[in-house]
């Protein structure tokens, strides 16, 4: 996960690779499909057309780069991006808004999906010239990943390459809609798959994929199925009322509804090794690595901020069908975790890192029995808002075993890197990735002055504490002997 902006391109030669334009003004007419946005769409959308109303900055796009051997055959790779297209039916669509004044208030919002049809798809390559800087194909990349990649036309995906002679570097770009952080990592290992057949006039050996549009019809019947009295709408109802919405636990300098321009580090976790020593040391205890993640969150929240309960928003993945497990989509939900921090409330004692990982273990445990309950349609029934308005951004953790990707063993070789650009924020949001040869996390945070203290510092002890867990210490407590680059 990188910033655009911190990424280091090669230079060259640099190719596009774009639908030609009379299929692209043949998808302005596309036909209306039944199949409504998925839950998590809708919301996606409502966000960017907020965002775009106001005038307000956004990158609702996520991002790929990986190298291939040798000087690329942009004819065998155009082939391949064609091919990929056909594979996922999501990438086929796009979404028009229309006005709604039959909405409760008067004036809401119609989301309608539009399907291309497949015979249209075609990718040609298109030549661009030399670039001589790194700062001249950064630009170029995120004007091309700016302006290719809305979910209000078609396509809503882009991709480029910068030749080489010993290798070249593919880049691509995609409109969060249809695809999230682990479908990214797919697109790796199946784009080199379906190259390399192109290459070799074979047909690539790939997993059978099912269509996210299925998938978001599952997520409505789901939705339209919970009542008020629903057990997993009770369990989000009562979440809401034992507490405030999860928030940072130090102060980031914002006043109600303000945003600000982001910043971004990236925090080495744990090595390979290391990583597997977290796994055991949290096994017994009924934690696993998300718990273990969540257990460490918790006793910083306690230590510097002061709280007895740890409240929070987990990504958790809805991929629960085979057919889910290699197709292009947005397949996560939110799910609320809360636990205890200490024995029996603020002023008693604080619970030990055993005791810890045993209430993180139970919690999250409880947490993803609502990984098919849409929070969406807990707002709309309990009518509790969970966001304070369409552009808003709920704080998160997201923890990724990377691990489990086709392919997982070749970025390192292959440079592959996720790609992304800043949004202006109000929340801390945090992603923890594990791969083969270490875990690492990366937060992004709004810039203010109280932030750029308290984010770092908040981070570099929860990065101590796992540490610690991986280490078998049970009896972690903050006193003299941590040091100070753990935040005490």
């Amino acid at each position: 996960m990188t910033f655009l902006s911190d990424y280091v391109p090669r230079v060259g030669e640099l190719v596009e690779f774009r639908i030609p334009d009379h299929v692209v003004e043949k998808a302005k007419h596309a036909p209306v499909h039944p199949v409504p946005p998925s839950p998590v769409q809708e919301n996606h959308l409502a966000r960017y057309l907020a965002n775009l109303q106001a005038g307000r900055p956004q990158s609702p796009w996520l991002g790929l780069a990986f190298d291939l051997p040798g000087r690329i055959d942009t004819a065998a790779l155009a082939g391949a991006l064609r091919k990929w297209t056909l594979r996922h039916e999501t990438m086929l669509t796009w979404f028009s808004a229309e006005p709604n004044e039959a909405t409760e208030g008067g004036a809401g919002t119609t989301l309608t999906r539009h399907m291309v049809t497949p015979e249209y798809v075609d990718v040609q390559p298109v030549p661009r010239g030399a670039f001589t800087s790194e700062d001249a194909v950064r630009e170029h990349l995120r004007e091309q990943f700016h302006g290719g990649t809305s979910p209000m036309c078609w396509p809503p995906f882009t991709a480029a390459a910068v030749l080489g002679e010993d290798s070249s570097t593919v880049y691509f770009a995609i409109d969060h809609a249809h695809s999230d952080a682990y479908s990214m990592l797919l697109v790796f290992d199946e784009l080199r798959a379906l190259y390399q057949a192109e290459q070799e006039g074979t047909e690539a050996v790939l997993p059978e994929v099912g269509s996210y549009l299925d998938a978001g019809v599952l997520e409505h019947e789901r939705a339209a199925a919970l009542q008020a009295d629903s057990p997993g709408v009770q369990s989000w109802v009562g979440f809401l009322l034992s507490g405030p919405m999860p928030s940072f636990p130090l102060a980031l300098g914002l006043s109600p509804g303000e945003t600000r321009a982001s910043l971004s580090f990236e925090l080495d976790l744990l090595t390979a090794a290391e990583a597997d020593a977290f796994a055991k040391a949290c096994r017994p205890h009924g934690a696993g690595f998300s718990a273990g993640l969540l257990a460490a969150l918790g006793v910083v929240h306690r230590d510097l901020g002061g709280r007895s309960v740890y409240r929070g928003l987990s990504v958790v993945h809805t991929r629960n069908e085979v057919r889910w497990l290699a197709a292009q989509g947005w397949f996560i939900n939110l799910v609320p975790v809360a636990f205890p921090l200490t024995e029996d409330g603020a002023d008693s004692r604080p619970l030990s890192l055993v005791e810890l990982l045993g209430a993180a273990g139970a919690g999250f445990r409880s947490a993803c029995k609502l990984a098919s309950v849409s929070p969406l349609r807990v707002a709309e029934l309990a009518g509790f808002p969970l966001q304070s308005d369409d552009s808003a951004v709920l704080p998160i953790v997201s923890y990724i075993d990377g691990r489990h990707a086709r392919g997982s063993r070749d970025w390192e070789g292959a440079n592959c890197n996720g790609l992304y650009d800043s949004s202006p924020s109000s929340e801390v949001m945090m992603w923890v990735n594990r791969r083969w040869d270490s875990t690492y996390m990366r937060v992004t945070y709004p810039d203010t002055p109280e932030a750029r203290v308290n984010v770092p510092r908040l981070f570099d002890r929860f990065q101590y504490v796992v540490r610690r867990i991986a280490q078998g210490d049970d009896e972690y407590t903050c006193g003299p002997t941590v040091p100070a680059s753990a935040g005490c």
